[in-house]
């Protein structure tokens, strides 16, 4: 939270369309997540199991395991998976201030934007008063909708797994049909995705901004990048 903290107040910081895009491939890199934790075969997979049984029982007990848990314990249950992936894109990523506003994006899209998303499409009758701009945001396909969340958890459980705007559920629903989907090859995508897609992402981006010149962000975020550069290195 304090680096968080730090980036979006010193920098460097994500341009608009890096946001934009980085909030858009969230919901597919979600729903890639989604539809292989939710098949049996992860059950059997050392590391991911754990995750899949929680991903599982969430179809049977869909209020406990949100509203029930609370937004602050299911996203603190992200940061272990957060520093993972960190790792991977700082370990094949260029290790630079385009490298960190894109690991900031994936960490605030992918990681909070999923619970957030979902916790409130489960959770419509919290968005009223201050939160009722939360509601229209669903109902603009910009957070998940509800209704478009329910028909996710309806037997057998096949469609719709992306659970941050669910933008990416119509291109994705044929491909993750049971008809069509092939867990291993999705498997290996995710963690393609994972390792690499920060590193290929900047390939195609333009180099972000740094900050504006001011007593910290200079100094600390150079010092940050060169303790970095020279652990992988070594």
């Amino acid at each position: 939270a304090a680096w968080v903290l730090y980036v979006v107040l010193f920098g460097p910081r994500p341009y608009l369309l890096m946001t934009v895009g980085m909030f858009l491939y969230s919901d597919m890199y979600s729903a890639l997540l989604h539809s292989v934790l939710d098949d049996k075969k992860a059950l059997n997979i050392p590391g991911i199991a754990p995750v899949a049984k929680g991903f599982q029982e969430h179809h049977d007990f869909p209020q406990e395991t949100t509203s029930g848990k609370g937004l602050l314990v299911l996203c603190s249950d992200t940061v272990r998976i957060q520093w993972i992936v960190m790792c991977c894109s700082l370990a094949a990523g260029k290790r630079d201030e385009t490298t960190w506003a894109l690991i900031l994006c994936k960490q605030l899209c992918c990681a909070y934007g999923t619970q957030f998303g979902h916790y409130y499409a489960h959770n419509r009758h919290l968005c009223v008063g201050m939160l009722k701009p939360l509601a229209w945001l669903q109902d603009a396909h910009i957070l998940l909708p509800p209704a478009h969340h329910w028909n996710h958890h309806k037997a057998p459980y096949n469609k719709n797994f992306g659970i941050v705007s669910g933008l990416s559920n119509p291109a994705l629903n044929p491909i993750l049909h049971p008809d069509h989907y092939q867990f291993y090859v999705i498997l290996a995508l995710w963690c393609f995705f994972t390792i690499f897609d920060v590193a290929i992402i900047e390939q195609f981006v333009p180099p972000v901004d740094t900050a504006p010149a001011s007593l910290f962000s200079s100094s600390l975020f150079s010092s940050m990048s060169t303790m970095v550069n020279n652990t992988i290195e070594l």
